[in-house]
C-alpha cells in the first residue's frame, strides 16, 4: 500500500507552507498565482487569484480569516471572498503572524514590516535597510522579531518603534524562533545560527557550512533544529554546542 494519501496539482512551484483551519481545510499559495483551500481528502474547496505569486505561507484568524501575501505587493483577507487587500510597496514573500490582539504583522521587499488592523488599515510601518523576507515571531510580551537583508534581526515594540536590533554577518531571511526561555533563534546567510537573549545580546552563534534560509525548530527538551544549503539538518543544544548533524 502506498504511503501517499493524496496529491493536490496547482499549475505552478508550491513554495508555500501549508495553513490547516479548525474543520481540516488545507490552505497554501502556488506561484500560478492562486491560493488554494483543500478539503482533508484531497478535492479543492476553492481557489483564489491574486496578482502574483503566492510563496507567503497563510496564516489564520481567531474568526477564520485566511491572511496572505502574493508578489502583486498586497496582503489579502479572505473569508473566503476577498475581505480585503492592503497594498506594500513590494512583494510579501513574508508570511503573517497575528498578534493577541488580531493585529497582522507581515514584511514586504520594501524593506519594511506592516502592522495591519483586522479591518485592513495600516497601524504602522517600520523601516529596515533590505527586503524582509523574514516572517514575524511575537513575543509573550507581544515584542515582533523580523529579519532584514540588511543583516538585522530586529525586535520591535507594539507600538512600532524600535526595541533593539542584532547585527548577523549576511541576509536574514530566516524566520525567528523563540524558546521557553525568550531566547530568540535565527539564521543568516553567513552560514550562522543565532541564539539572542530578550534583551539584544548574542548568546552564541553555531556555524554551518552554507547559507541558513530556514527556520529554526524547538524540540520539547530545547534542542533547535535548522536546516543549512550545506545541504545537512542540524541539531544543535541549548548551550550553542552541536549536537548531531
Amino acid at each position: 500500500m502506498s504511503p501517499l494519501k493524496w496529491k493536490f496539482q496547482t499549475g505552478g512551484d508550491v513554495d508555500s507552507s501549508p495553513a490547516i483551519g479548525s474543520d481540516g481545510t488545507i490552505y497554501v499559495g502556488s506561484d500560478d498565482n492562486y491560493l488554494y483551500a483543500i478539503n482533508s481528502d484531497g478535492t479543492q474547496k476553492w481557489k483564489f487569484q491574486t496578482g502574483g505569486d503566492v510563496d507567503s505561507s497563510p496564516a489564520i484568524g481567531s474568526d477564520g480569516t485566511i491572511y496572505v501575501g502574493s508578489d502583486d505587493y498586497y496582503l489579502y483577507a479572505l473569508n473566503p471572498a476577498e475581505k480585503w487587500k492592503f497594498k506594500t510597496g513590494g512583494a510579501v514573500d513574508s508570511s503573517p503572524a497575528i498578534g493577541s490582539d488580531e493585529t497582522i504583522y507581515v514584511g514586504s521587499d520594501d524593506n519594511c514590516l506592516y502592522a495591519i488592523n483586522p479591518d485592513g488599515t495600516q497601524k504602522w510601518k517600520f523601516q529596515t535597510g533590505g527586503d524582509v523576507d523574514s516572517s514575524p515571531a511575537i513575543g509573550s510580551d507581544e515584542t515582533i522579531y523580523v529579519g532584514s537583508d540588511d543583516y538585522y534581526l530586529y525586535a520591535i515594540n507594539p507600538d512600532g518603534t524600535q526595541k533593539w536590533k542584532s547585527q548577523t554577518g549576511g541576509a536574514v531571511d530566516s524566520s525567528p524562533a523563540i524558546g521557553s526561555d525568550e531566547t530568540i533563534y535565527v539564521g543568516s546567510d553567513d552560514n550562522y545560527v543565532y541564539a539572542i537573549n530578550p534583551d539584544g545580546t548574542q548568546k552564541w552563534k553555531s556555524p554551518t557550512s552554507g547559507d541558513v534560509n530556514s527556520s529554526p525548530a524547538i524540540g520539547s527538551d530545547e534542542t533547535i533544529y535548522v536546516g543549512s544549503l550545506d545541504n545537512y539538518l542540524y541539531a544543535i543544544n541549548p548551550d550553542g554546542t552541536p549536537k548531531w548533524k
